[in-house]
Formats: structure tokens, C-alpha cells, sequence
């Protein structure tokens, strides 16, 4: 996971063209560029940040800050421990196993939900995403908890 959240880094800066598994190829989205110190610094902790949106508040359009990341135990504790202090919203799953959180509502569009964070995600396309990737981190992000946090 370190490795993998190493390289995330690298891609989020503009050192890589793509993302570990060749997936967001030619950089971050627009959006994405007031958090790339700090989803950089997550990834360099050893975690892996795999969705990230700013919050927005528009006429019609409204969104969370929000981010997902696969992590270690220790890593889905300290998370955990920080968003229930910070009263925010948090899912937590393993490949499979979904916890009693399914998804957070994060994107609204006229009052309607347009897009939500935190769906349990499968072993199968957790590997996707890092398809190419070395054995040893295939099996990293398989068994990694999907931890989702997101403002309130």
C-alpha cells in the first residue's frame, strides 16, 4: 500500500502520467487541484486515496468535500477514531463485506442526488483499477478496509 499511495502521490503532482494500473490518465481534474497537498501527504501515509471531491455550494449544484481511500487496519482506526471526533460521515468496508454505512450522499443536483461515496467495492474491481500491478499490491488493495469520509 505504501508503494501504491507513493505513486498516487507521484500522479497527483504531475510526475506521473498515470495512475498505478494505467486508469486517470493526464492528471488530476481541475477540481482536484486545491487538494493535492493534502491527498498527496495521505498517499505518501501509506493510504491510497481512490475518489476525492471539494465541497461546492452553487445555485443548483451542491457537493461534499468528500474522499475515499483504502488503508490498513491501523490506518481505518485512526481515520475512524478522527472522523468521529470530527463529526464526519463515515463508511467503512471490506472487499465483500459491507459495513452498516453503504454509501454517503455527497453530490446534489436541483435536490436530487447525483452522487453518492462509499459503495462497498469488489476484490475483483479493486484489482482492476491496479491491473498491472505487482502480485503483493493486488493483494494489498484487495484486503484493504474502504474507508469514506465526508463533511456533513
Amino acid at each position: 500500500m505504501a508503494d501504491l499511495g507513493a505513486l498516487a502521490a507521484q500522479w497527483l503532482e504531475g510526475d506521473l502520467d498515470a495512475l498505478p494500473g494505467g486508469s486517470h490518465r493526464g492528471g488530476p481534474d481541475p477540481e482536484t487541484g486545491p487538494l493535492i497537498d493534502v491527498l498527496a501527504a495521505a498517499n505518501r501515509a501509506g493510504w491510497v486515496t481512490v475518489q476525492s471531491q471539494p465541497a461546492f455550494d452553487g445555485r443548483r449544484w451542491r457537493q461534499r468535500a468528500a474522499v475515499m481511500l483504502l488503508v490498513d487496519s491501523a490506518g481505518r482506526d485512526r481515520l475512524t477514531d478522527t472522523a468521529r471526533d470530527a463529526g464526519l460521515l463515515l463508511a467503512v468496508h471490506r472487499a465483500e463485506r459491507p459495513g452498516p454505512v453503504r454509501e454517503i450522499p455527497v453530490t446534489t443536483w436541483a435536490g436530487e442526488l447525483h452522487t453518492a461515496f462509499g459503495p462497498c467495492f469488489r476484490r475483483r474491481d479493486l484489482r482492476h483499477w491496479f491491473i498491472g500491478c505487482h502480485r503483493e499490491a493486488l493483494r494489498a488493495v484487495s484486503e484493504a478496509h474502504q474507508v469514506t469520509l465526508a463533511d456533513p
